[in-house]
């Protein structure tokens, strides 16, 4: 594996993140969750960047786990930690004190819809979807449900979790899960837009807001509401 699994760029305060097997749709293996866990945190650490993008290479935004690369025996040696690296990661995310943008083409799916649920913004395109796909082969999404726990109603926790549709474009944008919902080659630009207006406000500012916000709501520790939802 010689190629990156994540790719990164840094440039007039934005920082863009990019999945990087886009011939598997950009799905998801522990070396890419290590790799991505990794890139946040030094965009995190680094004064310059004052917003962050997450997207997949060639549009595709995340296909979820990679089943094949799961399956293989003997057991490759990252799938022994694999659920604790994953949960690290969406914690990582979840204690950014940076804006997050996501760029959703194409599809964000089970583990990609989490991803997509972790945004704190996101734009997708019209032919775009996210599913959480979990229900139908009969397993739990605890960082799927954690995330809609900590930003949607429980009716439409619900809604995404438990029915497990395909939901696109313009009703992820009724439902309030996008910003934007826009023509499926404008999904990058509009996202770098997004992304440069805030990076144009004062860093230290949208810092706090951020923070505000969550201790107004009274969040918890990430960690300890996937644990209790793996309790359940």
């Amino acid at each position: 594996m010689t190629e990156k699994l994540i790719m990164t760029n840094l440039e007039n305060g934005i920082g863009e993140l990019v999945l990087n097997r886009p011939d598997k749709r950009n799905s998801i293996i522990g070396p890419l969750v290590t790799e991505m866990d990794k890139a946040i945190q030094e965009m995190v650490a680094n004064d310059s960047c004052n917003v962050i993008i997450i997207r997949g290479e060639q549009g595709y935004f995340c296909a979820g786990l990679d089943l094949k690369a799961f399956s293989e025996e003997p057991a490759p040696p990252w799938r022994e930690t694999f659920q604790d690296d994953w949960t690290k990661l969406h914690n990582t995310i979840y204690n950014c004190p940076k804006p997050i943008v996501g760029a959703l083409e194409k599809f964000a799916i089970a583990g990609g819809s989490a991803l997509a649920f972790a945004c704190d913004f996101l734009v997708v395109g019209k032919g775009a979807f996210l599913q959480v796909a979990e229900v139908e082969m009969g397993l739990a999404a605890p960082i799927n449900v954690a995330w809609l726990n900590i930003r949607y109603p429980h009716a439409l926790g619900l809604q995404m979790a438990v029915l497990g549709e395909r939901t696109y474009g313009d009703e992820l944008l009724r439902l309030g899960i996008a910003n934007q919902c826009v023509e499926d080659d404008q999904v990058l630009k509009v996202t770098r837009e997004l992304g440069r207006r805030l990076a144009d406000f004062n860093n230290d500012a949208v810092k706090k807001l951020k923070a505000g916000l969550r201790r107004t709501k009274e969040m918890g520790d990430f960690l300890q509401i996937v644990q209790e939802i793996k309790t359940v």
